[in-house]
């Protein structure tokens, strides 16, 4: 799996993930539970592995580096 999130980027998706799972816990509606818990999940994930699929697919790269 190679890596298609830099730095800063993940930095930024490390940080919106944990305020959404923060978010996730401080709220009571169910759909908003549900949206938060979403987001966080993948933000977090695509931070800690440095791999978006959805960045795959668009053929997005922001770690700088050239084919």
């Amino acid at each position: 799996m190679k890596q298609n999130v830099g730095m800063v980027d993940r930095i930024f998706r490390f940080g919106v993930g944990f305020l959404c799972l923060a978010l996730f816990f401080a709220t009571d509606q169910l759909v908003w539970k549900v949206v938060f818990g979403i987001v966080g999940v993948a933000g977090l994930l695509t931070a800690v592995t440095a791999y978006c699929p959805i960045s795959a697919w668009l053929k997005i790269d922001t770690t700088g580096k050239k084919e």
